[in-house]
């Protein structure tokens, strides 16, 4: 029976509980990242020099590319060790590539199997890591139990010990026993995160910083939001990866995610934290599910990013960023950052230091045609992957050499690597080794027969074979990941689909995976096509409305509803007359027909479309008008989204419900205010909508107009009496959301129409000090004249003067203080605004609060005054301004520091010697007896003491146990400060009460 462990996680109150065994399989996960990866490069940077690094790779070239030859290392290996920007680091390589090039390389030799316990030698102790690091990557359950646990650790700490010393086996075993910190992130998906984010830092290693990657960092340390954009291989992800690692070493906790869903799941309010999305909605075109999903997250992801800790920064293919589907998410539209503008794009120079990265002395063939292709920096490293082909040609047209290859193949009779390719596109960029290995079902044992037979093999054809074939094609076009097959990179997919899609037409529509053949393929010439769009000749035409009917037919309204043809009016009429055509109860079934993925309906994807006659023929056929999906979107609900006034007339005509709920509780009005569908939200209020049902976290129609400043919404809505004064589950009523946000016009019509002015948020934040909070001084003015309560507090205390000190904004502390704010109202620690101007060195609102009576000595709950604060800040401008006001220079905390203690602790010199100035208690001691000197002598502040001896400190003063400044420069054997202390007649006899001498403590640590 499992043991189960119950843990508070930070963030919002809520019990977390893993079992015993979980928890063994996070504290391993831990050991073998943390410490055994610095273990293993210690020994490694024993072997190789670290300066020397680069040319101990270099003298083992011939070796090394045995090895890549023998695929012992792969070939994103042999890049990051000859092609590495600003050379080689240790910190650069990982485990397995470090073992590796230890047992290759040197003489440490190479194991086969789990060391014996008494086989101590380094090769063991590699090994040993290695043995347990494949055994744990191997674990499916995320459990451990606690006999391996206990002896797997003991071996692990003590070949780590053996490794890295002392200091790295004590890590370990505090590790075994100390509590686990337990975070808003499930533990098995933090240790996923873990292993993210190293493989980035590994791509990092050959990332050239370039003006868009400095300006996206910019961009997301000054929003909350960042969107950047490009087509494919234009650099979006690894500029993605970039920004993230930096501010993963500014503090951000960098999360990974794939949906909305991760973020409100994950989101802690006290930590900062950086939500990174790659591919957001969709990659080849924009997808409708992630889309829906997004839809119904987005009013929560407003709330969340209010809160300045949290952010959120996306990468998104150019083409799904411009669907006019996209516009809705306004959150992602605030901060863009295209990186094919004129501005961002790679300039001249950029191209040549990626290019030189990648190719070395071959760059220079290239630079004539950099200019040729958006996907530069993709190009250089497809062509470092494949060094053999022709340099020129591949840079002149990358994808007509590719296409010669394939053809070659077809030409040599080269089948089975023909059809191993056109399965990776039959299957969408997803084959599963198992399908090869294993029994599967008929219908993807069809699929496979007839890719072969399209490929000119016997349909019977091993599927082992073709395995071997796929293998035999990695790094070249193929990557393998967790037994799934597929391209190297998602632009060299683009291109096989266009290949084979035209190669073989007939099979690629009745067999490729129905989202390829939705997205990829069109009937007719469009304005602005994608390069590899596939366009079907019309002998193909019925083929291809037939595949669409056979989706259809089995349950897949998703495919129907991400095809981009119908998007276009002409192909949809188009299928309105093929479907006309089959017999009744085939078109009444189709019409009834409901995605098994996801409830969506026909008559839904028709509202989506606005297509009435599409929808007259649902309705004809019985469809069920308030059907909705597992989402609980009805017809209704998405025309109200897509402003369609007629189609809504429509439903109402055929019995739509008009207050239909989604799963969020929002109905057709809420949507139609979220989206500021003006006539829409007029039709609905004159058919009866009922105007203040709210979402499930209270949120009504007339707040969501609000928080968007969709002022005719606002005013149409108040005349139809929405409840002004209506609050979320969070007690935030409109008026605190359109503070928080700006919206002054906003602000204005609600007071002017009774808002509450000093309704509070369940946290007791007001109106006003939402608009402190967010710097925003006319909403302050506005609410002033209203009568808001100006020292209304928050449930911790804080004022709104205490924010705006907080915000640094001069302006608003005026404003509050000239309408008489309590000055000296502080928050339940008592941090009072006079010390939180002080901790944000701010001498000119320090000074304000200073003119006008803040009490200049009141100190914090643990006894800090502003003046010790200011010191420990080093805010030189603010201890001036508090000195000159008097503050009491020798006011000490609770543990006896006086500011002056402090600044000799900081090191901060030139505040010492104005401290000085200001006639200090110099002997003032902290609870312990510690004086200034004593703790600067400690710290080895060597010019602090001389000016503290030069103001005469007391040279002899002693801790509580006897100990002087000089034991201690004796004890931390620095002969500078021992000189010092001694030529101002430090008592060198003077002994600590256990009866030590400085002479004693000096011969003690063998200090001679």
């Amino acid at each position: 029976m499992e043991t189960k462990k119950t843990y508070w996680s930070d963030g919002e109150k809520k019990m977390t509980t893993i079992s015993q065994e979980e928890e063994n399989y996070v504290r391993m996960s831990l050991l073998l990242s943390g410490i055994c990866t610095r273990a293993v490069r210690a020994l490694f940077d024993s072997e190789f020099d670290p300066k020397c690094l680069n040319a101990s790779i270099k003298r083992a070239y011939n070796e090394l590319k045995n090895l890549r030859d023998n695929r012992i290392i792969n070939q994103s290996q042999w890049n990051l060790l000859f092609h590495s920007r600003g050379g080689l680091d240790s910190n650069m390589l990982d485990v397995s590539l470090m073992i590796t090039l230890l047992t290759n390389l040197t003489e440490l030799k190479q194991c086969d199997k789990l060391p014996l316990v008494t086989d101590t030698t380094s090769s063991a102790d590699l090994w040993r890591i290695k043995h347990y690091r494949n055994q744990i990557a191997h674990i499916k359950d995320g459990k451990i139990d606690n006999t391996l646990i206990s002896t797997a650790w003991e071996d692990i700490t003590e070949a780590v010990g053996r490794l890295g010393g002392k200091h790295m086996l004590d890590e370990c075993k505090e590790l075994r026993t100390k509590i686990l910190e337990q975070s808003t992130v499930p533990w098995n998906i933090r240790v996923q995160i873990s292993q993210i984010l190293e493989a980035w830092k590994m791509n990092n290693s050959n990332f050239v910083e370039t003006r868009a990657a400095k300006h996206v960092l910019k961009c997301i340390q000054e929003n909350s939001c960042v969107t950047i954009t490009a087509t494919s291989g234009v650099g979006k992800t690894a500029t993605l990866q970039y920004v993230a690692l930096v501010m993963d070493d500014e503090g951000y906790d960098v999360l990974p995610v794939t949906n909305a869903h991760d973020i409100v799941n994950f989101y802690n309010p006290n930590q900062k934290t950086l939500f990174v999305m790659d591919d957001f909605c969709g990659t080849y075109s924009i997808n409708q599910f992630d889309l829906h999903s997004m839809e119904s997250d987005m009013q929560r992801l407003k709330v969340l990013l209010q809160n300045k800790l949290t952010k959120i920064i996306v990468a998104c293919r150019l083409q799904v960023f411009q669907d006019h589907k996209f516009g809705f998410m306004s959150i992602f539209r605030t901060c863009v950052c295209n990186l094919m503008s004129e501005d961002l794009c790679l300039s001249k120079t950029e191209k040549q230091s990626i290019a030189v990265l990648y190719l070395d002395t071959d760059s220079t063939e290239i630079i004539p045609f950099c200019d040729l292709y958006d996907c530069f920096p993709l190009l250089c490293k497809l062509y470092s992957d494949n060094p053999e082909l022709n340099i020129t040609d591949f840079f002149k047209n990358p994808f007509s050499v590719y296409e010669a290859e394939i053809d070659m193949l077809l030409k040599k009779e080269n089948y089975k690597k023909y059809c191993a390719l056109a399965l990776c596109v039959m299957f969408n960029n997803g084959l599963r080794e198992e399908w090869l290995t294993h029994e599967i079902d008929t219908v993807i044992k069809k699929k496979i027969e007839n890719t072969c037979e399209a490929s000119r093999l016997d349909r019977g054809t091993p599927r082992l074979v073709l395995l071997d074939e796929l293998k035999s094609l990695e790094y070249t076009f193929i990557k393998e990941k967790q037994g799934i097959y597929k391209t190297i990179h998602d632009k060299i997919f683009d291109f096989l689909v266009y290949y084979f899609g035209k190669r073989m037409i007939q099979c690629f529509i009745r067999n490729a995976d129905s989202e390829i053949v939705g997205q990829r393929v069109l009937l007719e010439n469009i304005d602005d096509m994608n390069q590899f769009m596939i366009v079907v000749p019309p002998e193909y035409h019925q083929m291809y409305m037939q595949r669409l009917i056979d989706d259809w037919s089995i349950n897949r309204i998703q495919g129907l509803s991400q095809n981009i043809n119908m998007r276009i009016p002409e192909f949809r009429q188009r299928l309105l007359h093929y479907l006309k055509t089959l017999d009744i109860p085939l078109q009444r079934q189709l019409a009834q027909t409901y995605d098994i993925a996801n409830n969506d309906t026909v008559l839904l994807q028709c509202c989506q479309w606005g297509d009435i006659p599409l929808i007259q023929w649902c309705i004809y056929h019985g469809v069920e008008v308030n059907k909705c999906n597992s989402d609980g979107i009805s017809p209704m609900y998405v025309s109200a989204q897509e402003g369609n006034t007629n189609i809504i007339k429509l439903l109402l005509e055929n019995k739509g419900d008009i207050d239909r709920r989604r799963d969020n509780g929002a109905t057709p009005l809420s949507i139609a205010c979220q989206q500021n569908r003006i006539e829409t939200v007029k039709v609905l209020l004159k058919n009866k909508a009922d105007i203040n049902i709210c979402m499930d976290n209270e949120a009504s129609p007339f707040l969501t107009a609000c928080q968007n400043n969709y002022m005719e919404i606002v005013k149409i809505l108040l005349d139809n009496k929405a409840d002004v004064n209506k609050c979320m589950d969070n007690g935030e009523s409109a008026l605190c959301m359109a503070c928080l946000t700006n919206h002054v016009d906003i602000v204005k019509v609600l007071l002017e129409n009774g808002a509450d002015v000093n309704k509070c948020t369940d946290n007791g934040q007001s109106p006003l000090y939402r608009a402190c909070q967010a710097n925003q001084i006319e909403i302050v003015k506005l609410l002033i004249d209203y009568m808001a309560d100006i020292d209304k507090s928050t449930d911790n205390g804080a004022t709104p003067l205490l924010v705006a000190c907080a915000n640094n904004d001069l302006k608003v502390v005026n404003l509050l203080l000239d309408n008489k704010a309590d000055i000296n109202r502080c928050l339940h620690d008592g941090l009072s605004p006079l010390i939180v101007a002080c901790l944000n060195q701010n001498a000119d609102i320090v000074k304000v609060l200073v003119d006008n009576m803040a009490d200049i000595n009141q100190c914090t709950y643990c006894g800090r005054s502003p003046l010790c604060i200011a010191s420990e800040k080093n805010g030189i401008e603010v201890v001036k301004v508090l000195l000159a006001n008097k503050a009491d220079i020798n006011k000490c905390d609770d543990d006896g520091a006086s500011p002056l203690f402090i600044a000799c602790q900081m090191n901060y010199l030139e505040l010492v010697k104005f401290l000085l100035e200001n006639k200090p208690d110099i002997n003032k001691c902290m609870n312990t007896e510690a004086s200034p000197l004593f703790i600067a002598v400690q710290e080895k502040h060597t010019e602090v003491v001389k000016c503290l001896l030069d103001h005469k400190a007391d040279i002899n003063k002693c801790v509580d146990t006897g100990e002087s400044p000089l034991h201690v420069a004796c004890k931390n054997n620095d002969i500078v400060l021992v000189n010092i202390l001694l030529s101002n007649k430090a008592d060198a006899n003077s002994c600590k009460k256990s009866g030590a001498s400085p002479l004693f403590t000096v011969c003690q640590e063998n200090f001679f």
